[in-house]
């Protein structure tokens, strides 16, 4: 999956389902947590959503190596899920 799609995924999941983040300041290399405004909770619900709509996940060891600081970091991760294994 090409790179800019992982990143429309990501737009498209914050503008449907985290009304709270400032979708405005969506760009590859906005932060997270100052410029979007998002906290864990909703870290976890735009992994969860990104999953579950996008077939796209972050696996969990990449999860924990990782500084995820901003989208590019995040969009670095996604991976398309192995829809075998499930």
């Amino acid at each position: 999956m090409p790179a800019t799609n992982e990143l429309a995924a990501i737009a498209a999941v914050m503008r449907q389902h985290l009304p709270a983040a400032r979708v405005a300041a969506f760009a590859p290399n906005a932060r997270l947590n100052e410029d979007l405004a998002l906290d864990s909770i909703m870290l976890l619900e735009l992994l969860v959503h990104l999953e579950l709509e996008h077939n796209l996940c972050v696996p969990e060891e990449a999860l924990l190596a990782s500084e995820l600081s901003t989208v590019s970091d995040l969009q670095q991760l996604l991976q398309p899920m192995d829809t075998e294994a499930v």
